[in-house]
């Protein structure tokens, strides 16, 4: 697909809501942080959402959560920098592009 019509299509999808994707994510040890583009008044912009930790439950399965332990702070903080970084990087993408 060329580029142009893949952007119409993830704007088709975003606008309808169905298959949402995030643009990128930050990942350090396991937690993750989800990096959206977004639609406003003044154009498109781009925003992160709150932090979520993988982890195995006592069956095995992976899980998503919220609290992060001692251990997992310092991992918190650096997907935080990487996805302030990956955003300001998309941000002057999008400034150059225009």
């Amino acid at each position: 697909m060329a580029q142009p019509q893949r952007a119409e299509a993830q704007k088709d999808e975003q606008a309808s809501g169905t298959n949402r994707r995030p643009v990128d994510t930050a990942r350090h040890g396991n937690v993750e942080i989800a990096i959206w583009r977004n639609s406003g008044e003044k154009g498109d912009f781009y925003s992160a959402s709150a932090p979520t930790i993988r982890y195995k439950d006592d069956a095995g399965e992976w899980k998503d959560g919220s609290n992060f332990g001692r251990h997992d702070l310092l991992d918190l903080a650096e997907t935080a920098r990487e996805a302030a970084t990956k955003i300001r990087d998309l941000q002057k993408t999008q400034t150059r592009v225009r």
